[in-house]
């Protein structure tokens, strides 16, 4: 029992450095699409996000849940059921088809981030399941697991 809880603490350390990276980077890129939104500027973007069906597959991600926040600005909860993983060479072509969509950049970045640090844990039977991206001035990255 105790070596499960130390493999969970680690995993839940190296998730939190992953996170912390990806929030750091990105920051300030989804803090500028978010400041300033409007009504309409919110629906393009969750019309981008739900017209990526074909590339979130690509990258072995399904969109299965958005959850909509209707503060000033909004706010997007995007949880991907995670279906496959790709190799470095796909998820590089998968961003260069995507290149100048931010909100779609973001989104794939944060899913190749949490695939790649899911990998690296040591959870015995627990594989990756989910990730949840939320989206708003505040960004959150959530990595659930399934046995």
């Amino acid at each position: 029992m105790a070596g499960i809880i130390d493999s969970a603490k680690e995993a839940i350390g190296k998730i939190a450095e992953g996170v912390t990276d990806f929030i750091q980077m990105d920051k300030n890129e989804v803090i500028k699409e978010f400041k300033d939104s409007t009504k309409e500027k919110a629906n393009a973007m969750l019309e981008e996000i739900t017209n990526l069906g074909d590339h979130m597959n690509k990258a072995g991600f399904e969109l299965i849940e958005i959850n909509t926040s209707l503060g000033l600005p909004p706010t997007f909860s995007l949880t991907y059921h995670f279906l496959h993983d790709v190799t470095v060479e796909e998820q590089k072509s998968i961003l260069a088809e995507n290149n100048g969509k931010k909100i779609t950049t973001i989104i794939l970045k944060t899913l190749f981030k949490s695939t790649a640090y899911a990998k690296s844990l040591k959870l015995g039977a627990f594989k990756l399941n989910e990730v949840s991206i939320q989206l708003g001035l505040l960004p959150e990255v959530g990595v659930k697991f399934k046995k």
